[in-house]
């Protein structure tokens, strides 16, 4: 259960610097209100699964500028390193790296 509320508490983190507001847990999913200019949501949408999808992790990479390189023991992220015995498989291990480069890159610039 604790990684399950560490995956949200970090999607939640990254989804608050990118914007989201009204943020809430519903069912082990995150829900909110978008950044400005998603009004076909009606106030609320899914919060995207940084951490659980690639479609989603994915375009950080770019979006941010975050280097990936995979190494024999761990995955590094612009400087965030996730090792891969602490995750389910090395897939597992590069999203979180990125969710935490993402998440000090966009802590940074506030």
């Amino acid at each position: 259960m604790k990684n399950q509320e560490n995956k949200i508490a970090a999607n939640k983190r990254l989804a608050e610097l990118l914007g989201w507001s009204r943020i809430a847990e519903v069912g082990g999913a995150l829900v909110g209100m978008p950044p400005a200019g998603a009004a076909e949501s009606r106030g609320q949408a899914l919060v995207p699964d940084w951490i659980g999808d690639w479609t989603a992790a994915g375009p950080l990479l770019a979006q941010l500028e975050i280097r990936l390189t995979p190494a024999s023991t761990c995955v590094d992220a612009s400087g965030f390193l996730a090792r891969y015995r602490c995750y389910p498989d090395r897939d597992a291990a590069a999203r979180a790296a990125i969710v935490m480069a993402a998440t000090h890159r966009l802590e940074r610039t506030r």
